[in-house]
């Protein structure tokens, strides 16, 4: 089954974005580098590489514009033993790359919309250092046919399906890559709820959960941050924006306990 390895998001100043997770979930840095046409902060949960991208003002590039133009959850990358047969096969589905020719990692346009990108076995620093770290558990894309999307994933990248269930006025498609919960929710149609306008109207990258041993702790953490939470007064999980403006949610340990009974 390949792997979940990275998550980024785009946003206007990362010193300030990633002071804030390193301050409230201990999230570590690894590197901070210049590519072409932005500037990426690495840091990392132990697991997975967190990382946060400013683009250069006035950049025109396809991948700077993939998932919009405001701050946004940028991408997430699927690790693959074979990138060139992994690009021919995501062509072959129908997706586009958005990557210049020759540019690796490899970022597409998945079915449902969002971006995604191929990158080698290896590529990530992902040692927290001994670190007591929040741990990144889930992964939510809001797209309009589950069905079709999440049988991508399985044919393409191996994932699983764990359970599909109505909650309030969605629909979630929940799956796993074996470590982490990668779930694509359908919203009702006419919905009003601030939940499923947060991230947008269109497909995307709806938001990511990080694990916290005190809920309630955490949610009068975030407020001193200046974050605004935006999930109903009592509901679990507990969604809220960040400060560089994308949507994140504090989970209870345990809450996707089901992925450890997911086998590769």
């Amino acid at each position: 089954m390949s792997r979940i390895v990275h998550l980024s998001l785009k946003v206007d100043d990362i010193q300030k974005s990633g002071d804030f997770y390193q301050k409230m979930f201990n999230f570590q840095d690894t590197t901070t580098k210049k590519t072409r046409d932005h500037t990426s902060r690495h840091m990392t949960d132990g697991e997975i590489d967190f990382t946060l991208i400013q683009y250069d003002a006035g950049t025109t590039s396809a991948e700077s514009k993939a998932a919009g133009e405001g701050p946004c959850i940028h991408h997430f990358a699927i690790e693959v033993e074979d990138l060139e047969k992994a690009t021919a096969e995501i062509k072959a589905n129908g997706c586009v790359v958005v990557s210049d020719p020759g540019v690796i990692p490899v970022k597409f346009r998945a079915p449902g919309g969002t971006i995604a990108e191929l990158v080698e076995i290896g590529r990530y620093q992902l040692d927290s250092g001994g670190h007591k770290i929040n741990r990144i558990t889930h992964i939510s894309l809001k797209v309009e046919d589950i069905q079709s999307v999440g049988d991508f994933y399985i044919k393409l990248f191996g994932f699983r399906d764990t359970e599909t269930k109505k909650t309030r006025d969605h629909t979630s498609r929940h799956m796993t890559d074996g470590e982490i919960d990668f779930t694509l929710i359908k919203y009702d149609a006419g919905t009003t709820s601030a939940e499923s306008k947060a991230s947008g109207d269109g497909p995307c990258i709806h938001h990511f959960a990080v694990e916290v041993d005190d809920l309630e702790k955490s949610a009068q953490d975030l407020l001193s941050f200046g974050c605004s939470v935006i999930s109903d007064p009592g509901v679990i999980p507990i969604k809220f924006r960040d400060p560089g403006g994308t949507i994140a949610e504090l989970v209870e340990i345990g809450r996707y306990a089901q992925l450890g009974q997911v086998h590769h």
